[in-house]
């Protein structure tokens, strides 16, 4: 287990490449009390056959998230899916990897940029046709980094909770809480998403969804007194967002 691990530390660094993605989710993993082993990871000889299935090779990040973590469905699955080297699908204009649970919406590659070691990802949620994707995310590994905090990692028996905004709320986030990068850079959401962490604690201030005034705000916790602690400053009718 890393000596220190503090989440206002960790994942700053974690955004600024492919290495310092995969060495977060290495120490995110030991956080856990599950350390990365060596059959976590898809063997080469998989990606390989994906590889001359679609005609194309993938972009490095991608292939070092598979062969590192792929099989890891504590850190990768949750409400949205890796997809395994054998499920991986190439439309004509991006190379799908990660699907949500019910098909809802999916994340994919531009095929356009798919030489790049650390490409941008795109979202499609029409579900049906894959002619509506709109970037996501600025990296790969930052993706990387957003699924593993905001999926099933997290969630177990402390994260994974949500309510409506109030507007008390935006004292305690800036006063109590440290305000971090984006770890998602989607085009088009014009500061939609803020992002704070403690040592054991990450709040998403999502003001995206029209329906709700101030927006919403998701909690994920690595212990139960810092979700506690959250709850306890930010009282209100709190509900469990995933149900893996």
């Amino acid at each position: 287990m890393p000596e220190t691990f503090d989440l206002r530390v960790e994942l700053p660094a974690a955004l600024t490449g492919p290495a310092a993605a995969w060495r977060f989710v290495e120490r995110f993993a030991a956080r856990l009390g599950a350390p990365i082993g060596p059959d976590d990871g898809f063997p080469e000889a998989e990606l390989t056959a994906a590889e001359l299935r679609l005609g194309l090779r993938l972009p490095q990040a991608m292939r070092e998230l598979y062969t590192r973590f792929g099989r890891r469905h504590d850190l990768l699955h949750g409400t949205r899916s890796l997809l395994p080297p054998e499920d991986l699908e190439a439309d004509g204009a991006a190379l799908i990897w990660q699907a949500e649970k019910y098909w809802l919406y999916q994340i994919a590659v531009p095929l356009d940029r798919i030489a790049d070691a650390d490409p941008p990802v795109l979202i499609d949620g029409s579900s049906q046709a894959y002619d509506d994707w709109e970037p996501f995310a600025d990296r790969f590994s930052a993706m990387c980094v957003e699924t593993v905090m905001s999926e099933n990692s997290l969630c177990g028996d402390w994260g994974g909770w949500r309510r409506e905004c109030l507007a008390s709320d935006a004292g305690y986030l800036e006063r109590s809480l440290t305000r971090i990068p984006p770890l998602l850079a989607p085009y088009g959401r014009d500061g939609a998403d803020r992002w704070y962490a403690g040592a054991d604690v990450l709040v998403h201030e999502d003001l995206s969804d029209d329906r709700s005034e101030l927006g919403w705000l998701y909690v994920r916790a690595l212990t139960r007194e810092a979700l506690d602690g959250v709850r306890a400053a930010l009282p209100g009718p709190w509900t469990e967002t995933v149900d893996h």
